[in-house]
């Protein structure tokens, strides 16, 4: 009868179990923030894509207008301003092709893929810089 009346002792973390698991949480953290940023980069890049198709299909139908007759060099030209979101990227254009560059709110600055006026091809600039934040398998 006196087994029972004793308080058993509850077990306690170990130190070593304790940095196990602190160890285990970082493991994991370190696998996930890569794929969240490479998920947010793509979701940024499509957005940049979505908007270098409204300025392909504003310059053709600038370079369609019998007053014009000629491609747009400036974007002012297509009067499209307020449909683009440009929160990542700065676009320019010129006679054939549709640049965007990542601002410094993308998650590196500087990064450029293109468009080649009328139709295509897409393409990400061919160096380190631009590689390793775009993935070409992400444009059209």
């Amino acid at each position: 009868m006196s087994d029972l009346a004793t308080p058993t002792k509850k077990r306690e973390f170990s130190l070593i179990e304790l940095l196990m698991i602190l160890m285990l949480v970082g493991i994991i953290f370190t696998l996930i923030i890569p794929i969240r940023e490479d998920r947010r980069n793509h979701e940024r890049v499509r957005e940049a894509i979505q908007d270098i198709q409204k300025i392909a299909k504003a310059n053709i139908a600038f370079k369609n207008d019998p007053e014009n007759g000629y491609y747009a060099f400036d974007l002012g030209q297509l009067n499209i301003d307020d449909q683009l979101q440009m929160n990542y990227f700065n676009y320019t254009l010129n006679d054939t092709t549709v640049v965007a560059v990542s601002n410094e709110n993308y998650s590196v600055e500087g990064a450029e893929f293109f468009y080649y006026l009328p139709a295509g091809p897409w393409m990400v600039k061919d160096n380190e810089h631009s590689r390793e934040v775009i993935d070409p398998n992400w444009l059209p």
